[in-house]
């Protein structure tokens, strides 16, 4: 599963409102906060809600890796949605599944009726606006349709209601501008993703975006750049007590050194970083070492 989609999912877990039906509290959900998916799947088909029912049971399905179950799961749930919101919902979660299909044109097609669907109710969904403007730019991003992207993410930024998503937009663009060989614009808009980030206390998110400038700087020649915003990083993770990102940020400067021809440092750098990553069990971290 990527982590663009997983980081989707626990974010709409998150939101609620007293214009949303789902019941969050259900057997089905408990099960998939517990790890157990497949009981989960289970317990969803004796719920006797229709939309909770099939809202949950795509979720779970999704989680089981059962993706084609997931779409239909979460378009049976549109069908039984009581209010716009809850069709919103299974809108989104559908068209992110459909994404991690590779079916990038049903995905878009599914986020733009969803999109049309929130703008009817001119500013009372306009959280939901920015949920399918974000997903639609990272769809664009995907396929390598920067300028759709940029577009779509400034959008996003918008109509953003805090921080956090403005945040979110940021990296986006950045992510956008980069794909563009508009490496100036990437980094202005890295930094500003990093250091909105770090101003909400979503470290972990802040951490991904110094990585992400890191690799902007190095794309634009500035290898010595690149490598302060990460020596930074391994400070802060050191000081906040992330090994998982001061290896990370050990990883990345290994990288960097390479491209300067410090090979020294680069394999000290690497060797540091890939004994932290063993000691925590970081396996994402040693099989990207490989």
């Amino acid at each position: 599963m990527k982590i663009e989609n997983i980081l989707s999912f626990i974010i709409i877990l998150l939101f609620s409102c007293n214009i949303y039906s789902y019941n969050a509290n259900n057997p089905c959900e408990k099960l998939m906060q517990e790890g157990n998916n497949l009981d989960a799947v289970t317990a969803a088909k004796k719920i006797n809600d229709q939309y909770d029912k099939h809202f949950c049971l795509g979720k779970a399905y999704y989680r089981s890796n059962m993706y084609d179950f997931a779409v239909k799961s979460f378009t049976d749930s549109e069908e039984h949605a009581k209010l716009p919101v809850d069709q919103m919902f299974s809108m989104l979660y559908k068209g992110i599944v459909e994404r991690d299909l590779g079916k990038f044109d049903s995905s878009t097609k599914t986020f733009t009726k969803g999109l049309e669907t929130a703008k009817l109710g001119n500013t009372k969904y306009l959280q939901m606006e920015r949920r399918f403007l974000y997903q639609l730019g990272h769809n664009n991003l995907a396929k390598e349709d920067y300028l759709e992207a940029i577009d779509y993410f400034a959008k996003s930024t918008v109509v953003s209601a805090n921080d956090n998503e403005r945040a979110e937009g940021y990296d986006g663009l950045a992510m956008a501008y980069y794909g563009k060989k508009k490496t100036n614009k990437a980094i202005e808009y890295g930094l500003k993703a990093a250091n909105t980030y770090r101003k909400v206390g979503a470290y972990n998110e802040y951490a991904d975006a110094q990585i992400k400038l890191s690799s902007y700087h190095l794309g634009d020649n500035a290898p010595d750049r690149a490598l302060d915003v990460l020596q930074k990083l391994e400070r802060f993770a050191k000081d906040n007590g992330s090994r998982y990102y001061e290896a990370k940020a050990l990883l990345e400067q290994s990288l960097v050194f390479k491209h300067k021809n410090d090979e020294q440092k680069a394999i000290d750098s690497l060797n540091i970083g890939t004994n932290i990553a063993k000691e925590i069990g970081a396996k994402d971290l040693l099989s990207a070492t490989k």
